[in-house]
């Protein structure tokens, strides 16, 4: 990897507004202008943070591949082209990334051959299927035009089971094209809309995705599990909800769910642990607020209604999980440049923090 990133998100060459408002933002990242002998690797270093690239699977020299990002509210969307893939997500991800975004797939060009558990599926073109970010998976792609939409299980606090039963299987018939069909056509509206429709955008996204899916209960098999998510999605509200705390650690969260310390530690156990998903969460709105030009509270107080009652361990921590200081990111934002955490990502350039920063945001 070469060079260093600026903070502020790049803007997809051709976004704009009819009505001339401010773009909204995204962020690329292309090994096209790399050497043949780097762009391998270089994609391998963006796609790291939340999956594994194993192998190419072309016959063609090099690996150029292009990828661009759109967030808006609870949701991101994502446009990559690429060559046949081996690709993984395996638990050391997950614990190190805290994800667990629902994942939307869409492929405009191309076939995947995804393995989920125990679980194979095949998924053709203009298909969508669903997978989360708190399971490993492992797949080959063909050459491939794709689509990912990543959804934020707050965008859902109801709907998590009706979500999750369809997962790990094509969504076909009629609701399964109509879903295609606009996660295709969102694609390409968003590089065309301003950031005041953004929030339209993502109520728009939402109601769809609410009634294509089927609202089937789950079967017993999978009950168990579908109530684990549904504990999981609790404690992550609860612990939202006392972030200022300082008494914030296993023992009030146990009491604030009602539930034993064993119980509350082999849930978390994926994630890295409690403490981890804690701090994850603190970190999160920490962020959030500091992007906000809009929000006048100095960085110390920000730091203390989060959590973090030490301006240094809280500098060093921000610093560790996203790659830059808190002034850093204040600074930016209060010039209007910043509005997620992330940075531009020319070929070369290390992304590392960014993919993976980024949806936690959402």
């Amino acid at each position: 990897m070469r060079g260093s990133a600026p903070l502020a998100p790049a803007l997809a060459p051709e976004a704009g507004s009819a009505r001339g408002g401010r773009p909204a933002p995204s962020i690329a990242f292309g090994t096209e202008g790399l050497p043949e002998a780097e762009q391998l690797d270089a994609w391998r270093g963006h796609c790291s943070s939340v999956i594994d690239i194993v192998a190419a699977l072309g016959e063609a020299p090099g690996y150029a591949a292009r990828f661009e990002m759109w967030s808006f509210g609870h949701f991101a969307l994502s446009a990559v082209r690429a060559p046949p893939t081996h690709f993984r997500r395996t638990p050391q991800h997950f614990r190190r990334d805290d994800l667990d975004h629902w994942l939307i797939h869409v492929a405009r060009d191309g076939t995947q051959q995804l393995r989920t558990g125990a679980r194979d599926m095949a998924v053709p073109p203009r298909q969508p299927h669903i997978v989360s970010l708190d399971q490993a998976f492992e797949g080959k792609r063909s050459q491939i035009d794709w689509l990912a939409l990543f959804v934020a299980r707050d965008a859902f606090p109801g709907l998590g089971p009706t979500i999750d039963a369809s997962r790990d299987r094509p969504l076909d018939g009629a609701m399964g094209g109509l879903l295609a069909s606009y996660i295709e056509g969102l694609a390409r509206s968003l590089p065309l809309m301003d950031e005041a429709a953004l929030p339209r955008a993502a109520e728009a996204t939402r109601a769809v995705i609410a009634a294509c899916l089927d609202a089937a209960r789950p079967g017993a098999p999978e009950a168990e599990a579908h109530v684990e998510r549904a504990r999981l999605a609790r404690l992550r509200r609860l612990i939202r909800e006392n972030l200022r705390s300082p008494r914030l650690g296993p023992d009030r969260l146990c009491k604030l769910a009602g539930m034993s310390r064993s119980q509350l530690y082999r849930l978390f156990e994926p994630f890295g642990g409690v403490a981890r998903a804690i701090q994850a969460e603190r970190l999160r709105v920490a962020h959030r607020a500091l992007s906000d030009a809009e929000d006048r509270r100095d960085i110390i107080r920000i730091a203390e209604d989060c959590g973090f009652f030490d301006p240094s361990a809280f500098s060093r921590v921000f610093r560790r999980e996203f790659g830059y200081a808190p002034s850093e990111l204040r600074m930016t934002a209060l010039a209007g440049r910043c509005a997620e955490p992330m940075r531009r990502l020319p070929g070369g350039a290390d992304p590392q923090q960014n993919f993976a920063g980024a949806l936690r945001q959402l």
